[in-house]
């Protein structure tokens, strides 16, 4: 279906993609549109891979700090009691904090300036988690990485936005993401090899924050010479392709473009129903995800396996998310919509929680093990359709670049409720907080079905009025 008469034909899904909207914007040409795949061509070869590998990094230095703990943290850091869910609880405010103004500040300073710097500061931060030993110092670093990282991938995701097309944003954010995810999986493996340095000037554990901080920093030096400003200075494009690329995103995306950040412009989202219905969804899928990245390993010990094959049998699930985030990228892309793509991983991640909790996997693990299949793929997808669905529908840069941190940062900041859902007193089934994702899993689904979709364009429409 052509996408300008899917819209006219609309029963209010906000998530198709309309083209052609400004009016005063001249088409491209026949022939300067025969460099459209090779302008495209040059952004998958060049700034998509160094976004991905500076994310795979921003996702290594989140969830170190799991992996020392199981290699003498708490021992050497002398953390009693609650303190180490007190750690991680301090990362995560860190989110709500920092992350809306991180955003900001790669509107005003641009992506070139803004992901290397944070960047920079998260792998200083990580870099020197290896020398402290004490709960206080411990708290300011993570704190400090937190407050780096918090507005990391919201500002990706904005940079992306001024790139790409609406019709080919959602497969560029797929692409970045499953590389975190695989970053993920293969996590644990890495610091299981920096484990075996066994020097007696440091702990082995330390040895894992200052491999990855170190590298960390470099990349981020590097980035800053790969990443473009913006379309008018990528280094890599010809005359010709710039034109090209800039009337794309002005025909295609709906951009109202701003050089200069205001906060009348930037707030304007948070006078819209939009901006809460995305928030609860944020919450929700948010908590889906960090519960499934950081307690993976914890629902699949149900199945009775030994400790060196439950971190093996984390491997599969989170590969197999890996390849339905790109697999709903690409087709969310294709079909031009958005609705659907979301709602889909909701319902398998719901049949997925449900089969933990009504069947005993201990007798029946290929069963138990299904279902942490479904629960992985119903975590991740969603975020990336998400975040899509999200810029495509924010006209105004400003408001693009705020909306965006402050959406990630409230998604974020559920690690102190997924932190909490796992209780000790309930392993290994962990009831509540199968209950509690299920249930997450079904409000988003519904929600998307009967807010999201069912949102008039009346709203949409005067902005592109405006």
């Amino acid at each position: 279906m052509d996408v300008d008469n899917k819209k006219a034909n609309s029963h209010g899904d906000l998530v198709v993609i309309p083209s052609n909207t400004h009016g005063d914007v001249q088409p491209v040409s026949a022939d300067e549109g025969a460099a459209v795949p090779r302008l495209l061509r040059k952004l998958d070869f060049i700034v998509l891979p160094c976004l991905t590998v500076m994310y795979i990094f921003n996702s290594l230095d989140r969830s170190n700090l799991g992996n020392a703990a199981t290699a003498g943290l708490l021992k050497d850091t002398h953390l009693k009691g609650n303190q180490y869910n007190i750690v991680l609880s301090t990362y995560y405010t860190a989110f709500v904090v920092f992350g809306p103004l991180m955003a900001v500040f790669t509107k005003i300073c641009s992506g070139k300036v803004a992901l290397p710097t944070m960047m920079l500061g998260f792998g200083v931060a990580s870099a020197a988690t290896a020398s402290v030993r004490s709960f206080g110092a411990l708290i300011a670093c993570r704190m400090v990485v937190g407050a780096f990282e918090s507005g990391f991938l919201a500002s990706v995701v904005y940079y992306l936005s001024t790139f790409y097309t609406r019709a080919e944003i959602a497969s560029r954010i797929a692409l970045f993401y499953a590389g975190a995810v695989i970053a993920s999986a293969f996590g644990g493996l890495l610091a299981y090899g920096v484990f075996h340095i066994q020097h007696a000037a440091l702990p082995s554990w330390a040895y894992l924050f200052i491999l990855e901080g170190c590298v960390t920093c470099l990349l981020a030096m590097a980035a800053y010479f790969v990443l473009p400003r913006d379309i008018s200075h990528a280094w890599f494009f010809t005359a010709q392709e710039k034109r090209v690329a800039e009337s794309r995103i002005l025909l295609n995306s709906m951009d109202v473009q701003s050089t200069r950040f205001n906060w009348h412009g930037a707030l304007s989202e948070f006078r819209t129903i939009h901006f809460y219905a995305r928030a609860l969804i944020a919450v929700c899928f948010g908590i889906l995800a960090q519960s499934s990245a950081n307690f993976l390993a914890l629902m699949t010990v149900r199945l009775g396996y030994s400790v060196t094959k439950t971190n093996l049998y984390t491997v599969a699930p989170a590969l197999t998310a890996a390849v339905f985030v790109v697999g709903f990228g690409y087709s969310s892309d294709y079909f031009c919509e958005r609705g659907f793509h979301m709602a889909t991983p909701m319902v398998i991640g719901l049949i997925g929680y449900i089969i933990l909790m009504v069947v005993d996997v201990t007798n029946h693990k290929g069963t138990g093990y299904l279902a942490i299949f479904f629960c992985t793929i119903g975590a991740y997808p969603m975020s990336v359709i998400f975040s899509a669905w999200t810029v495509a529908n924010i006209p105004d840069m400003n408001a693009r670049a705020l909306t965006t941190g402050t959406l990630f940062a409230i998604g974020s900041s559920t690690g102190l409720i997924s932190s909490n859902i796992f209780v000790t007193s309930q392993a290994p089934r962990y009831m509540t907080a199968l209950i509690i994702n299920g249930t997450f899993s079904g409000i988003v689904q519904q929600e998307q079905r009967g807010v999201i979709m069912k949102v008039p364009w009346k709203e949409e429409e005067e902005k592109e009025k405006s």
